[in-house]
C-alpha cells in the first residue's frame, strides 16, 4: 500500500513540475498573468467589466492568446476565454523581455 502512495505522490510531484516549467516557458510570450480564485492564466489581452447582481458585483473577465494554468487539461492554450468571478480579479502586467 505504501508504495502505491509514493508512487502517487511522485507523480503528482513530477506533473507539477513538469507544469511549473511550461509555465516559466510560457510566461515569456504573454503580456499578462491573470488570477482568479479558482485558476490562473496567461495572456495577451486582458478585459474586465464589473457587473452588478443581486448578490453583489461579479467580474467578466474576456482574455485573448490565453494560456491555462490547469495540470489535467490536454490543451492549455486557448485563443479566447470569458471567466465570471464574484471575488476579486488579479491582473499584473508582465514585464517584456529584452
Amino acid at each position: 500500500m505504501m508504495d502505491s502512495i509514493d508512487e502517487l505522490d511522485m507523480y503528482e510531484a513530477e506533473k507539477r513540475l513538469a507544469l511549473y516549467n511550461e509555465y516559466r516557458d510560457a510566461a515569456r510570450v504573454f503580456t499578462y498573468y491573470v488570477e482568479t480564485e479558482l485558476r490562473a492564466y496567461l495572456a495577451n489581452g486582458v478585459t474586465v467589466t464589473p457587473h452588478a447582481g443581486e448578490g453583489g458585483v461579479f467580474f467578466e473577465v474576456q482574455m485573448t492568446d490565453v494560456w491555462i494554468y490547469e495540470a489535467e487539461r490536454l490543451n492549455r492554450f486557448v485563443p479566447e476565454a470569458t471567466v465570471w468571478a464574484v471575488t476579486d480579479v488579479h491582473i499584473q502586467r508582465l514585464k517584456a523581455e529584452e
